[in-house]
């Protein structure tokens, strides 16, 4: 009897240390990438689990109503963890818990899908857009990275037939000239002349915090860099495609100087870069794969 009671208790202590593996809990916030603000009710949950805010048996949703998600009795291990919403783009990222930390704190973060591409800054309000004003006077290179043109043609579509309805000279009329004839070439030689400048660089504080939204999905990392803007000889620039025999002189960066911003992922397509921009005119490149993707012109007071 007393062997049998021995045998029994064995089983109970090796069933208890069995049941027993230490879980955790993982939970967080999901806010908007551009105000930072806590979003209602967002989907969360954990890829090949069953952690996940849908189900019926989810417990927290009453916190889910300020943003906040907490699931519990997490086995130790590792999970991709997403979020997303109606209408917003999703974020995804990779936890590690281990019995000795079995638990994790989140803060997730994801946007409307209604934002497009392109450079922004953050408000309480929402992202502002940086326009980018220069591109269209951007030349491609290659170790030059890009040179801008300092002027840029009108473009004037029908000038000649315009101004010559302007001054009252039918423009189909063959064969006669004048003194209103004379005003129509004049004037549209003028219009044709007429230029205009490469745009001010965007003035900036020197600590950077911008987010970049990509065009399409990222498969390679997104790298930035920033380089000092000086205005120099077009013909030592052999490499840019894109200026005229007109142009002597443009706007390019000082490949020998550049300083490594920090770029990092905030949710699907987006990234956040940040760093110190050396004081006076920089131009910012983004690039992936060793390729530039856009470029940027600021001024760091």
């Amino acid at each position: 009897m007393k062997k049998k009671l021995g045998i029994c208790a064995a089983a109970l202590i090796a069933f208890a240390m069995t049941g027993c593996e230490k879980t955790g809990t993982i939970e967080g916030e999901v806010c908007d990438a551009f105000t930072g603000k806590p979003l209602e009710m967002p989907t969360v949950g954990m890829d090949s689990t069953i952690y996940t805010t849908l189900s019926k048996k989810y417990e927290f949703n009453q916190e889910l109503r300020k943003g906040k998600f907490k699931f519990v009795n997490v086995p130790p291990g590792t999970y991709r963890v997403y979020a997303g919403r109606s209408k917003y783009v999703k974020t995804r990222t990779m936890i590690t818990t281990t019995e000795q930390n079995p638990n994790a704190t989140l803060k997730l973060y994801i946007y409307n899908s209604q934002v497009e591409p392109g450079l922004y800054q953050g408000t309480p309000e929402g992202p502002l857009k940086i326009s980018n004003q220069w591109v269209v006077y951007s030349t491609n290179c290659n170790e030059s990275i890009v040179g801008y043109r300092l002027t840029m043609p009108q473009q004037v579509e029908n000038a000649t037939a315009s101004i010559a309805e302007k001054i009252g000279v039918p423009s189909k009329k063959k064969g006669k000239k004048g003194k209103k004839a004379k005003q129509v070439a004049d004037a549209a030689a003028s219009v044709a002349t007429k230029v205009t400048n490469l745009p001010d660089p965007r003035v900036v504080d020197g600590k950077l915090e911008v987010f970049y939204r990509n065009a399409s999905s990222v498969t390679t990392a997104l790298t930035a860099k920033t380089y000092p803007a000086v205005v120099a000889s077009v013909a030592s620039h052999k490499d840019c495609k894109g200026f005229t025999e007109n142009d002597k002189t443009g706007v390019f960066p000082v490949t020998d100087k550049g300083t490594d911003l920090t770029v990092e992922y905030v949710a699907e397509n987006l990234f956040k870069i940040t760093g110190n921009l050396p004081k006076g005119k920089q131009i910012i490149q983004l690039s992936q794969d060793g390729k530039t993707v856009q470029t940027y012109y600021f001024e760091a007071k």
